[in-house]
């Protein structure tokens, strides 16, 4: 018998231990005893153990979290807006995004929590960010996405992004597969600038190098 089991059983006999007379517990304490093997008075000081521990009430360790429920729900909203970009894209345009949408009347989020989230850093904000996208697309999903050498022969730029004109912005490939990645498939490349957020999306037919070269 394992020791969650035992302790379902006292919580179950907790109730009638608790409101019985001093006769009436004798006979609980030896049928708990004997289904359980714990000794009597290690019985009745786990007894008096449930008593005094609140079980509406869940022992929390270390520190108290700092961005509660509130912030993150005022960060998914920014995130929403956003057209859902990524932390990098995202953190630089937040005070914007707050100011336009409480300009509008369309901020409905505590003052508290929109403190904590213009306080909020980029590391922070790309970390529960990947929680949004991981919930949206469940822990896992079709990737038609490969490391590729281009990334060695072709300069590419990863940040900073701050304070960049408009034209620096990233590009990125989704494909439309449903629960299958065979055969040819619709791809949606698109372009999202760092500066404006401005997103272009165009469709093609496969990655192949025709279906991606423009035409001359």
């Amino acid at each position: 018998m394992t020791m969650a089991t035992k302790v379902e059983i006292f919580k179950e006999k907790l109730e009638a231990y608790l409101s019985g007379s001093k006769e009436e517990k004798g006979p609980i304490l030896g049928a708990v005893c004997a289904v359980t093997g714990i000794h009597r008075k290690a019985a009745i000081r786990k007894f008096r153990n449930l008593q005094m521990h609140d079980r509406a009430h869940r022992e929390q360790r270390g520190r108290a979290a700092y961005y509660t429920p509130d912030t993150t729900a005022a960060l998914k909203d920014i995130w929403e807006a956003g057209n859902r970009v990524c932390g990098e894209l995202l953190h630089p345009m937040i005070a914007e995004y707050v100011a336009v949408l409480k300009r509008d009347g369309m901020w409905e989020h505590a003052e508290e929590a929109t403190e904590k989230l213009l306080r909020m850093s980029e590391r922070t904000v790309k970390r529960r960010i990947s929680r949004f996208t991981r919930i949206l697309r469940g822990n896992r999903g079709l990737s038609s996405t490969r490391p590729s050498n281009l990334k060695i022969l072709v300069p590419i730029f990863t940040g900073p992004w701050e304070d960049k004109p408009p034209g620096y912005g990233q590009i990125d490939t989704v494909v439309h597969c449903g629960a299958s990645l065979l055969g040819d498939l619709v791809y949606t490349v698109n372009y999202t600038d760092a500066a404006t957020l401005l997103t272009v999306p165009r469709a093609q037919w496969n990655k192949s190098q025709e279906a991606t070269h423009p035409p001359t």
